[in-house]
């Protein structure tokens, strides 16, 4: 078993096209994994393995390798950049000691670089930043680096300086030292005087006075005029990186394999070990603590796989664990080592690393902890979005109803952001989702899957509702019961009130509920929950504190169905009288378009209640449009930008936040009528 201070645990992170799947097969190129290197556009990539992924040139799933640099152990985990698939993203890093983020030097900081750095933020995940395409015409690392800091609002420092030769090629200079590097990723026979060029003299600098400010050893020797040694500022610099003081950036090309050994290299002194960022080490060294981060079944013989984070202690075979969150026991089947879609057999995996289990069956799920230690079990902090699109779906004639579920079943299981129920007619489900993209994409892998045609209907906006004001009711709910002369009765005493945007649903039961029948306070969690996603009272009801003040009843053995019925009816007037309020969700849309086309573009957004945020010019005569436009008046987009730009623009759209929507806007496509 490796070593924990051996191993880098390293999520790939980027807006999509940014070229991260080029850089993980880069990756596995210069670490001897692969012997010859795949081509996204040729759809035979190691980590895109999905035929989805193949055919539409995108990351969908993430997919995790193995390789070794250098005596280090590396798990890397290449992550989808379409904001569709940001499950894949939060689960991934929620597990990651740190991350690579890729940027375009074309392109810069775009929207979806910014949705991934604040969930590594939110983790707080050291981050190393690649600025790539380097080789392009119209690259800018200038331009990418100033980005990095007035967007992501992070102290970004280079460690190269690219050097622009006459003849087109690009060459490094590492900042430590003075080597320079060719354009083939050789270092040049002789290193960089700093004094025959002030650009990359300034760049070192300011690379010392950085460190100088988070370090005191850099401070000593800067405050003393002394030189510091490369190997003492690569000391501060992974001092730096660790407590997150700095960003370091390096430049490169994955396509051509310039800055990616540096990268490596960067990777392995800098980004810290699973000992640097957590104990690795309990009070007994069997005690294990692993988080299931994901599952996924490929339809193999080996059944679901679940992949897993070790944090303290060992993991084999014949080792049974406790499920903290199932309370049952699980035992793997098999152990492996993963390389994407391979799977290496191993006997057993010690803290700080990252392994496959099989033997799952319906047992473990996404955020589950395994352990064997009385001691409190480590968790993986994973948060996922809502749905903001539904289609109705139903499959074609001839398929058992049974195996469609199933095969919805086993797709929400893996993804978190997917939800499935029964639609509006019988034989019919709703699917929701991240997005159109999403949607499409689980439509294909049921028919490549399982072999089942599907017809859907149009997208459909998850509309929400929340509250306008605050309320507080006390109801009192009295009935007969059939045939029996006793009267039951029950009084609940209710407030609500509204939260900020994004809080969700809170509910709040008195100190002393805890005391209550467990069944009792059960039925009214149950009567709130059945009020809240009530279909027929409106959307399903978010952003506000539902606080239960107290309860009491004369309902004999009926006491539960008393207080589930009088829940829901308090819970009705209370909202009655907080006033509903229709809410839409609001993306943050990114369009990149040609200038030439610009203007019919912001004429397009501006019918579709569009607010532009900014528009600011690109490389090669392109522009960035940024605005925050209603879901629903993006709904079909994809077609419609084509045809604005002549198949020459791109856009990418997220959840931005939910708004009121005026009511002549609330738009709800057909649920039933399916093509």
């Amino acid at each position: 078993m490796t070593p924990a201070d051996a191993i880098r645990n390293v999520g790939i992170i980027a807006h999509v096209d940014a070229g991260k799947t080029t850089l993980t097969e880069r990756i596995l190129h210069n670490t001897g994994t692969i012997r010859y290197m795949g081509d996204v556009r040729d759809g035979n990539t190691v980590t895109d393995s999905l035929p989805q992924e193949r055919q539409r040139g995108i990351s969908i799933i993430s997919a995790a390798v193995t390789c070794t640099w250098s005596q280090t152990q590396i798990n890397v985990i290449d992550t989808p950049g379409h904001i569709d698939f940001t499950a894949e993203v939060e689960r991934t890093l929620s597990v990651m000691d740190g991350a690579i983020a890729v940027f375009c030097a074309l392109r810069g900081v775009q929207a979806q670089s910014e949705t991934v750095w604040r969930q590594a933020r939110r983790h707080a995940i050291p981050t190393i930043a690649f600025i790539n395409k380097l080789d392009r015409p119209g690259a800018d690392h200038r331009r990418a680096v100033r980005q990095l800091k007035e967007k992501l609002l992070v102290n970004a420092v280079p460690l190269q300086f690219p050097l622009e030769r006459d003849d087109g090629s690009i060459g490094l200079v590492d900042l430590l030292t003075g080597d320079v590097l060719n354009a083939d990723g050789q270092p040049a026979a002789q290193k960089l005087d700093f004094n025959a060029n002030p650009d990359a003299s300034a760049a070192h600098s300011h690379l010392v006075e950085c460190l100088a400010e988070s370090d005191d050893v850099i401070l000593n020797a800067y405050l003393e005029n002394t030189i510091p040694s490369p190997e003492t500022l690569r000391a501060a610099l992974r001092r730096a990186v660790i407590r997150r003081n700095l960003v370091p950036v390096l430049f490169g090309s994955a396509l051509r394999n310039v800055g990616v050994p540096q990268l490596l290299d960067a990777v392995r002194d800098y980004l810290p070990s699973p000992a640097d960022r957590h104990q690795t080490q309990g009070s007994a060294a069997e005690d294990l603590n692993a988080t299931v981060f994901k599952v996924v079944d490929q339809g193999g013989p080996e059944g679901p796989i679940a992949y897993l984070r070790i944090y303290t202690g060992t993991l084999t075979l014949d080792r049974q664990v406790w499920n903290v969150h199932r309370q049952e026991n699980f035992t793997p089947t098999q152990l492996y080592r993963v390389y994407a879609e391979m799977f290496e057999p191993i006997n057993g995996a010690g803290a700080g690393d990252i392994v496959a289990v099989s033997g799952v069956g319906t047992t473990l799920r996404t955020g589950d902890t395994l352990a064997t230690g009385p001691h409190p079990a480590i968790t993986a902090d994973m948060t996922f979005p809502e749905p903001v699109v539904s289609m109705v779906i139903e499959p074609v004639a001839g398929i058992p109803a049974a195996s469609f579920d199933a095969a919805l079943q086993r797709f929400c299981r893996e993804d978190p952001t997917l939800k499935a129920k029964p639609g509006p007619l019988p034989g019919q489900w709703t699917l929701a989702g991240m997005g159109e993209l999403h949607l499409d994409v689980v439509r294909d892998r049921i028919k490549t899957d399982f072999g089942m045609d599907t017809r859907a209907g149009n997208g459909k906006v998850e509309y929400r509702d929340t509250i306008a004001a605050p309320a507080a009711v006390t109801y009192h709910f009295t009935k007969q019961l059939t045939n029996q002369e006793h009267i039951i009765t029950a009084d609940i005493e209710l407030d609500v009130t509204p939260l900020h945007n994004g809080a969700g649903l809170e509910i709040l039961f008195p100190p002393d509920s805890a005391d209550w029948p467990e069944d009792q306070r059960e039925a009214i969690a149950a009567g709130i929950r059945d009020f809240i996603n009530a279909e027929a009272e409106g959307f399903p009801l978010t952003d506000m504190r539902i606080r239960i003040v107290a309860a009491k009843h004369d309902a004999g053995e009926a006491a539960a169905l008393a207080f589930l019925t009088a829940t829901r009816l308090a819970l009705a007037d209370a909202i009655a009288k907080a006033r509903r309020v229709k809410m839409e969700p609001v993306m943050r849309l990114e369009v990149s378009t040609p200038q030439d086309h610009l203007g019919s573009v912001i004429a397009d957004l501006s019918a579709r209640r569009a607010r532009i945020t900014e528009v600011d010019s690109l490389a090669l005569g392109a522009a960035r449009i940024t605005a925050l436009v209603p879901l629903a008046e993006l709904l079909g987009y994809a077609t419609a930008i084509r045809t604005l730009s002549s198949g020459r623009a791109d856009f990418v759209a997220e959840p931005a936040v939910y708004e009121p929507a005026p009511q002549d806007h609330v738009k709800q496509a057909p649920t039933t009528d399916l093509g």
